[in-house]
């Protein structure tokens, strides 16, 4: 029974102790959502870095962010900052509000390096957590050129023609 007790506390003291702060590769970013998060275990402030590339038809990035309220059963979880560091970027740019979707625009091809401030709730043996899609942010497709309103002359020629035949024909049958 010592031992089962002995067990409980070192799961319990490793649970409440985890960290939580990760680096993550989320590829080559598309038009498609990739989802990234953390769950935390422990309060605290930490630091979540997610990695990323995009190509050379894209020129952003842009996504959304959600994370845990107190409550009895799950820690306060809030992203305060992003900052988006690397690729084409002579300096690091920043969103401050995260809740309301965050997007990084005028970006070149290249890898990105995206940096989560969070801060950590206190709770008992809770976690809480985060969760977020990004997505590449697409140039403008060029559209295919518009044919000109104006006629050309051969449709003039032919409506000439056209007016030439209908008067031929008006002026026969009035002659009879």
């Amino acid at each position: 029974m010592n031992s089962l007790k002995s067990a409980f506390l070192a799961v319990l003291v490793s649970a409440t102790g985890m960290a939580g702060a990760v680096t993550t590769n989320l590829g080559l970013l598309s038009a498609g959502d990739t989802s990234f998060g953390n769950t935390f275990y422990s309060s605290g402030t930490f630091t979540d870095y997610y990695t990323f590339s995009i190509g050379a038809n894209s020129s952003g990035a842009a996504g959304t962010l959600t994370d845990s309220d107190l409550s009895f059963f799950t820690r306060d979880v809030d992203v305060t900052k992003i900052v988006l560091s690397g690729g084409t970027l002579a300096s690091a740019m920043s969103d401050g509000n995260a809740d309301d979707g965050f997007s990084f625009t005028g970006l070149g091809a290249g890898a990105y390096t995206m940096a989560l401030s969070v801060n950590v709730g206190s709770g008992f043996l809770t976690s809480g957590n985060y969760k977020g899609t990004i997505h590449a942010v697409l140039n403008a497709t060029p559209t295919a050129p518009v044919a000109s309103p104006a006629p050309e002359p051969a449709d003039f020629a032919m409506a000439l023609m056209g007016l030439a035949g209908v008067g031929y024909m008006v002026r026969r049958r009035s002659a009879r």
